[in-house]
């Protein structure tokens, strides 16, 4: 099925005849709901010194309760990938090239894009003569921009590899399940709109920073072990460990990957307690300095 993005390109093409550009993207019906000023991940409340507690020891003992309360999960997963990428997190770049994706590289997005566009062009022509040349360039390049992704998202919709066809549908997938989880949240802004990076907005923002990564290099998780502080326990294995017939994996390597799971499973539950035990005596070293 041919995508409506393709299909009505001319549409926004017909409506201009514009030149140049001064570097800005446009804003559109998804983009916006990503940049509210309000925040459900906001920073702890500061709090003025009172008596047997200032206000650093109290911040203090509130980012220990909210450590305490999001370690009660242990995941540890094992991949096996063809490289191992040098890029390192960073929350604020996360969040920015992750709008750009879900803008460029996705099919809600390029159709919001595409009306946008439409819209802005029925808002220039109204004008008429009385439209800036800064309109104007602005314009021009913000639909070049949108015909060069939409003719990349196009030619990759239209693969005929099957490896190739497959790796695209599962990023499609994925920028669909980040995007519903970052349109989800109101993001904490300061003045300039830049986003506030506090603690449970990094961490949050770090797990799917790493769903990201993993889709994009193509990795698989061959085995997951996940502990909860109740005490349940569950263990996957991707069957190709297990099923010599359909799977590439050498038995000696499927040995392997099993032992290395293993240490790491053990290494990290002990790691794990050890944070555990760490954070509770704090906490109870900091209780005779708690407020009266």
């Amino acid at each position: 099925m041919q995508d409506r993005a393709t299909s009505n390109t001319s549409n926004a093409e017909d409506n201009t005849k514009l030149v140049k550009y001064d570097g800005k993207k446009p804003v559109n019906s998804q983009f916006t709901q990503l940049t509210p000023t309000a925040s459900t991940l906001t920073a702890p409340t500061k709090k003025k010194d009172g008596a047997g507690e200032s206000t650093s020891l109290h911040e203090f003992r509130e980012a220990i309760k909210d450590v305490l309360e999001e370690i009660t999960e242990l995941e540890v997963s094992t991949f096996i990938v063809s490289y191992i990428p040098i890029t390192r997190f960073d929350a604020k770049e996360f969040y920015a090239n992750l709008l750009e994706s879900i803008m460029y590289k996705t099919k809600d997005g390029l159709q919001d894009l595409k009306k946008s566009l439409l819209d802005r062009s029925k808002e220039l022509q109204k004008k008429g003569s009385a439209v800036t040349q800064a309109e104007l360039d602005r314009y021009n390049q913000d639909l070049e921009i949108y015909k060069k992704a939409e003719n990349t998202f196009s030619n990759r919709q239209n693969l005929t590899d099957p490896r190739q066809k497959e790796q695209f549908e599962i990023e499609q997938a994925c920028y669909e399940e980040l995007a519903q989880k970052v349109l989800s949240l109101n993001i904490l802004k300061d003045a300039n709109g830049r986003v506030i990076t506090d603690a449970p907005m990094i961490r949050y923002f770090r797990k799917l920073w790493e769903l990201e990564q993993s889709v994009l290099n193509g990795e698989r998780i061959y085995a997951q072990t996940k502990f909860q502080l109740d005490g349940d326990l569950s263990n996957k294995f991707l069957d190709d460990l297990f099923v010599s017939t359909k799977s590439k994996i050498d038995p000696k390597m499927a040995k392997l990957v099993f032992d290395l799971h293993s240490q790491a499973v053990e290494n990290a539950q002990q790691q794990w307690t050890g944070l555990i035990m760490t954070c509770v005596n704090l906490v109870k070293d900091l209780m005779p300095f708690r407020a009266k």
